[in-house]
């Protein structure tokens, strides 16, 4: 087998295992149906029934196993390799699913953010919008805090 095709696969079924637990899920079962059941209708709708199946192995666990998801790309990765090999002249509709689903899903206005904190004396939690200014006191050596929100848990320091 060509080995841009088995990459392609590769990419087709992880794309897919990635877009199972995701809102992108229909329209990407719908597709990939559309583009390996090649216009039969009974073929594509077992290969529905077929995919489901497999997200509902996946989303079983919340979160899903890596361990799910990876048997499950497996899986699909060996479908679709087996469906090149057959369809090579499918490969432009498979590399414009992975594509699909890869734009689908990368929010390009959405950042991943984890904060740790660790607190001390006289701490406090706030939620919401806040800003905090802190001036020094020349004289005194102490700090003025104070806080300044827009929401129900505003406080003053």
């Amino acid at each position: 087998m060509d080995p841009g095709l088995a990459g392609l696969a590769g990419a087709a079924g992880a794309a897919l295992v990635e877009a199972m637990t995701t809102d992108v899920w229909g329209t990407a079962r719908a597709r990939l149906a559309r583009i390996v059941g090649r216009g039969v209708q009974a073929t594509e709708s077992d290969l529905a029934r077929e995919l489901e199946e497999s997200a509902g192995r996946v989303s079983r666990l919340s979160p899903p196993e890596q361990a799910a998801m990876a048997a499950e790309r497996a899986r699909w990765t060996a479908l679709l390799t087996a469906f090149l090999t057959e369809h090579a002249e499918a490969s432009a509709d498979v590399h414009a699913f992975v594509g699909y689903i890869r734009e689908s899903l990368a929010d390009p206005g959405s950042v991943q953010v984890v904060q740790n904190i660790t607190t001390g004396r006289n701490s406090f939690i706030a939620g919401r919008d806040q800003h905090i200014s802190m001036s020094l006191d020349d004289k005194s050596r102490r700090s003025t805090r104070r806080l300044v929100g827009t929401g129900p848990r505003a406080a003053r320091l």
